[in-house]
């Protein structure tokens, strides 16, 4: 019923073309994988008949996620020759979804058209391929299970429907071959593209995905909202809805997709630990800590869901149990930065600064880019009273994330137990104007004016913190008499 034409069209850089060596670059597309810096366009058109009980919309339908999925396929080439994907062992039918969740295909051009024996639709679509930038988004993929799990299944839904359309093609053709009613295949032409449709609400939602977070969850839920109107039976729509609501710290309404979602699909391991955030959120940390145990339960070498539940122990103020967690984490997953960096904070709670410290040094040397992994040592040498080693690590963490008010409040806190009232001030100041409803920045501050004998600032930063709902530094000042 239809038919597939692949063209693969190179935009050479400049240079390329001025030294004349096109046919070069096509040899190496081809035989040695894209080079650094290129940008490759995958262009797939299919062209789709329709006639008897497929009406032109549903054919279009059909013929566009075809179209889109037969173009990530060819583009999914160059996912699989990166070093990343062939030392994470990717699996056959991980690579479609990493395509589907780094690479957007986009419709270029439909037109309908006729031949002797038929009437159908040609759908062009476009893949466009920056390899400057696909190992990076690539990596960011893998390290969000969550996310890749759910492009998995995804893509496995959009398979089973494309040969369910393929399967009522080939008995529409019969039917019309023998001069047979084809009205009894309409309907399921019908619910089939209503299917196609719900996977592509879905996929639009993706693209809304950076790495482990929506760049737009509003706009997340409103499009997977219409993918369950089309099919309320689809479960993974309900759990990438419930991450959607958690990520706006709507938690009761991620809570309910969450509860569908598990009533759907009882083993999914995700439904447990997105419900198990959402309860932790609201403070029910003991519920959290029960649907965490199912998820592990489910899937015991999760390191991930050892470190929510450990994250949930803490919360309780359970801090050994949640080293524990975090130790089976790290134990099945011995370069997981952010276990390091999560267990250290435990440590730091126990008053174990040095065993904070040397994880901490662990997830920097894993994640040198990790500003947060600097910010929690410098807060364990100031723990130590080593304020100056504090401070190096509080200006390389400004250094990689310079709008980050809390590192320039700890810092300015560092130069203020040296003594340093000024550089402490220039401190909060920044904080301040990063993040103005902030009123730790306002007390501290304050207390700063006030040791170098600036009262009338020191009232003005005391009365705003009160304001912005921290009033200690104002009670203190008003029992010292130094404000009214």
């Amino acid at each position: 019923m239809h038919e597939n034409k692949i063209n693969l069209v190179l935009i050479i850089p400049p240079r390329a073309f001025v030294r004349g060596i096109v046919s070069i670059f096509l040899v190496l597309i081809f035989f040695c994988g894209p080079a650094m810096g290129e940008v490759i366009k995958v262009t797939h058109t299919v062209k789709q008949t329709f006639g008897g009980g497929q009406s032109p919309d549903d054919a279009r339908i059909a013929a566009m996620a075809k179209a889109k999925r037969e173009a990530l396929e060819q583009a999914g080439t160059y996912i699989e020759s990166l070093t990343i994907v062939k030392n994470s062992q990717v699996e056959k039918d991980e690579i479609l979804a990493l395509a589907a969740g780094v690479l957007r295909a986009e419709v270029v051009s439909q037109k309908n058209f006729a031949s002797e024996d038929a009437f159908g639709i040609e759908i062009v679509v476009n893949v466009v391929v920056d390899t400057s930038v696909l190992e990076e988004r690539v990596k960011k993929q893998l390290q969000d299970r969550t996310h890749l799990t759910q492009l998995k299944d995804t893509q496995k839904r959009e398979k089973e429907l494309l040969q369910k359309v393929a399967e009522l093609e080939e008995k529409n053709k019969q039917l019309i071959a023998n001069n047979q009613s084809t009205a009894t295949i309409k309907k399921e032409f019908h619910q089939t593209s209503q299917g196609l449709t719900a996977v592509d609400w879905l996929n639009k939602a993706y693209a809304l995905w950076d790495g482990e977070k929506s760049t737009n969850p509003k706009k997340v839920i409103e499009y997977l909202g219409n993918a369950i109107k089309l099919e309320p039976d689809y479960a993974t729509a309900y759990i990438v809805r419930g991450i959607a609501y958690n990520a706006l710290g709507q938690y009761q309404q991620a809570i309910e997709d969450y509860n569908e979602a598990i009533r759907l699909k009882p083993g999914n391991t995700f439904a447990y630990i997105g419900r198990g955030n959402a309860y932790d959120k609201l403070g029910q940390h003991q519920r959290a800590i029960e649907d965490h145990n199912e998820a592990i339960r489910l899937e015991p070498d999760y390191g991930a869901a050892y470190i929510i539940r450990g994250n949930a122990y803490a919360n309780l103020g359970q801090d050994q149990r949640a080293i524990e967690d975090y130790n089976e984490a790290i134990r099945l997953k011995p370069d997981y930065a952010d276990a390091y960096i999560i267990r250290g904070i435990a440590y730091n709670a126990l008053g174990q600064y040095q065993r904070a410290i040397e994880d901490y040094n662990d997830a920097i040397r894993l994640k040198p880019y990790d500003a947060s992994a600097y910010g929690f040592r410098g807060r364990a040498y100031a723990d130590l009273v080593q304020y100056q080693r504090a401070i190096e690590d509080y200006n390389e963490a400004i250094r990689l994330k310079p709008d980050d008010a809390s590192a320039y409040i700890s810092r300015g806190n560092a130069y203020h137990k040296l003594g340093q009232l000024q550089q402490a001030i220039k401190d909060y100041n920044e904080a301040i104007r990063l993040k103005p409803d902030d009123a730790s920045a306002y007390g501290f501050r304050g207390l700063a004016y006030l040791l170098q004998g600036n009262k009338k600032r020191c009232c003005l930063d005391a009365q705003k913190a009160c304001a912005l709902g921290n009033c200690e530094v104002l009670e203190m000042a008003k029992g010292e008499g130094y404000c009214r």
